[in-house]
């Protein structure tokens, strides 16, 4: 094709980029001058006007949002027709003031075509049209004919380019994850696509793009039922705070702004001051994962809310004595207790069954005079306000906070053998203890503190303080400095509506990296999905947990009846061909039988082995070779017990991340450096688990990899191990 032909295929789409920008521009405007409107003071002084008003302020600030970052990538795509219709794909719908369409929203059914044709199915697509632009300027334009007898009969048809999709998916890796929304495959469309009547279990090997289609898949979502899953909430779980961190820039600049990202650990609402800090030894993971832990709470919680007997009590009312047994109020607390939905919510059932015993021993009184209308009713607000009775209450069914009850956990308040026994084996009792004696709050403690609040539910609601005459003006200005605040945050720059969105339960919740996802993790996350349709992402052979099987089972018992589709991706499009067969050689060793993802990228470079004794010094060098040859990100993957040698002698790059085994999961780097292939493997609690922990770690990298070992990678996997079962291929 000659220059000329060229510089004009790309002058006739600047003319549409041109277009879209300027009415881009026109809505952000608007968008603009209805947010300040809407953040004028109120008419009206009343909590309705004020709130209205808020609705509004929202309202505008998150089409705004949407406007705002629609800029970059503003038009992608390209479709001919063989109806002759030509269609311009984009990020977001734009239409002129006539309606007739500029940009076609790529989550329209009628941009489908542009992810799902091919040249045995083209769909009615002739050509298909991929366009590079750097802000508003296009760069290049790629084309793919799929129908050529069509384009006989559409005039001007030309064909430019071969290669849009693999330079898009071989661009350097900054420090966040882009979206993939111009270099959707089919298969990935179809799993982006599917119906949302149940749970989408989408599984696939590494680089095949799970937590892409995830994303896009939640953002397809939002705009197929905005109504629905803006009211009720979307919610998406990572596996770390580095992975949210990494994805957290995808769905604003698809659109969407009011989704909650979340990892593991930040899921619980914890208390001020609780943080979650990092790694902990694999063995008080699989401890503290287990759903074991559930009937460990249990009996945890037994022994605090019953610490011994219950001693009798003397209430004296009018000169009369009564007498409250305290196997009586034993025997009703143990009545009690069976039907409670909670240990907090059955204390206030308790209550009510103590004062009917007293209420009873006050009736048994002699000469008591015949009960009368509303004698019951002054009796029990007598005795509820007895300093003797609430000790009792106190003693005999304390009310519990899952802070304390974890608290005394971790002090060693708490018999954990007696709790433990017939659960735990002694080793297990060790790693828990030892674990906890660190003061380290681990994710996996996060997930304890979520079942304990569950378990316990919400403490008694205080007693209601008198009304007076100022009670309605105290709750005018309650009600004004809420709305207040929250139409100020609508205005700050960068706006995360996600931080200020935690719905109770969710729409549809979104699971990435499912396969290492604790039962305890399942649980917490289950009580936020009651109800939910689910997108769940993961793949057995890159777990690093002990015992697939009992993720299996935690995660069908959470989908419960939930109606499955399965959406297998088998097609590597992040590791290059040769990083690749290295990983391939793990895994066979994983399981033979499996088949790794197909990868489509070859480099040419091969990975790189360096062997020898200081493996520090040799880190150094390669991360040096790695940030001289590529022009993205570095990581380095370590053992955990090596990561303070390595931050002290690796230079400081802000192009350079440094990186346990689990905090590396679902990250993606231009240039890996993985260290000590044993240590990966024996800092995990098994071999099989230690090697797809290794597997994980071999194919992070897109572009160069280099193996920084003491030994031969060879001695590490020809190392014998017992006979294990396959490992599955699905989540079920």
């Amino acid at each position: 094709m000659s220059d000329s032909t060229l510089a004009a295929e790309l002058a006739r789409e600047q003319e549409v980029v041109d277009q879209a920008a300027a009415r881009l521009e026109e809505l952000r405007g608007e968008a603009g001058v209805r947010e300040k409107e809407s953040l004028r003071p109120s008419q009206g002084g009343t909590p309705q006007s004020l709130y209205e008003r808020d609705v509004t302020a929202l309202a505008a600030a998150a089409r705004r949002a949407d406007l705002d970052v629609a800029g970059e990538g503003l038009v992608f795509g390209r479709l001919d027709r063989a109806d002759g219709q030509v269609l311009h794909l984009g990020r977001i719908g734009l239409r002129t003031l006539q309606q007739e369409p500029i940009v076609v929203d790529w989550r329209a059914p009628a941009a489908a075509a542009f992810y799902q044709a091919t040249a045995a199915n083209p769909l009615g697509v002739v050509r298909r049209r991929t366009i590079s632009t750097r802000e508003t300027i296009v760069t290049g334009v790629d084309d793919e004919l799929l129908d050529p007898e069509g384009a006989e009969a559409l005039a001007g048809t030309v064909v430019v380019g071969d290669g849009a999709f693999l330079a898009a998916v071989s661009r350097e890796r900054g420090p966040q994850m882009r979206d993939i929304v111009s270099t959707i495959q089919a298969e990935q469309d179809a799993a982006v696509r599917a119906p949302d009547d149940g749970a989408l279990v989408v599984t696939g090997g590494p680089g095949t793009g799970k937590t892409a289609v995830a994303l896009h898949r939640v953002a397809y979502l939002m705009y197929a039922r905005r109504e629905w899953y803006g009211r009720r909430g979307v919610l998406v779980v990572g596996p770390s705070s580095v992975f949210v961190d990494y994805i957290g820039a995808v769905l604003p600049a698809l659109g969407e702004t009011s989704v909650r990202l979340s990892s593991l650990a930040d899921l619980p609402n914890l208390p001020h001051g609780l943080d979650v800090g990092g790694w902990e030894p694999p063995a008080a993971t699989a401890v503290k994962g287990s759903v074991r832990m559930v009937e460990l709470l249990k009996r945890v919680v037994r022994q605090l809310a019953d610490p011994g007997r219950v001693p009798d009590v003397a209430l004296t009312r009018w000169g009369y004595t009564i007498e409250l047994p305290g196997g009586e109020v034993a025997r009703r607390r143990a009545t009690v207790r069976r039907g409670a939905r909670s240990h907090n919510a059955g204390r206030g059932a308790f209550a009510a069954a103590v004062v009917e015993v007293a209420w009873r021993a006050w009736q048994r009184r002699p000469n008591a005079p015949r009960e009368e209308k509303g004698d019951r009713e002054d009796f029990a607000e007598w005795v509820r306000d007895e300093p003797g009775l609430r000790r009792l209450l106190d003693q005999a069914w304390p009310v519990l906070a899952p802070a304390q009850v974890l608290s005394s956990l971790r002090a060693g308040d708490v018999d954990l053998e007696r709790a433990a026994r017939g659960l735990l084996s002694p080793d297990e009792l060790t790693a828990l203890r030892d674990s906890w004696a660190t003061g380290l709050f681990s994710p996996a403690d996060a997930a304890i503190f979520d079942e304990l609040a569950e378990m316990l539910g919400a403490p008694p609601e205080p007693e209601p303080e008198d009304d007076d005459d100022w009670s309605e003006l105290d709750d005018l200005d309650e009600h004004v400095g809420e709305v207040t605040t929250f139409a100020d945050r609508t205005t700050r720059a960068a706006r995360r509506i996600a931080d200020d969105l935690e719905h109770r339960t969710y729409a549809h919740v979104v699971v990435d990296e499912a396969q290492d996802v604790t039962p305890m993790q399942w649980r917490m996350i289950g009580r936020r999905a009651r109800g939910a349709s689910w997108t769940v992402v993961g793949d057995w052979a890159q777990s690093a947990w002990p015992d697939v099987q009992e993720i299996r089972d935690a995660l069908a018992s959470v989908l419960g009846r939930s109606r499955l589709r399965e959406a297998t991706l088998s097609t590597n499009y992040r590791t290059s061909t040769e990083v690749a067969a290295l990983a391939a050689r793990v895994l066979a060793v994983i399981d033979p039988s499996a088949v790794a993802p197909a990868a489509v990228r070859t480099t040419g470079v091969e990975p790189v082995m360096r062997t020898g004794p200081d493996l520090v010094a040799a880190v150094g060098l390669a991360v040096q070779e790695l940030l001289g040859a590529v022009t993205g990100t570095v990581g380095v993957v370590a053992p955990h017990a090596m990561l303070d040698a390595l931050h002290a002698a690796l230079p400081f790059d802000d192009r350079l991340t440094l990186l346990d085994s689990w905090a590396v999961k679902g990250l993606e780097f231009d240039g890996c450096v993985v260290v000590s292939p044993r240590g990966l493997v024996e800092e995990a609690l098994t071999r099989p688990a230690g090697l797809r922990t290794l597997y994980v770690a071999l194919t992070r990298a897109t572009q160069r990899l280099q193996v920084v070992q003491a030994e031969p990678l060879e001695a590490v996997l020809a190392e014998p191990a017992p006979p294990a079962e396959p490992e599955p291929t699905t989540l079920f």
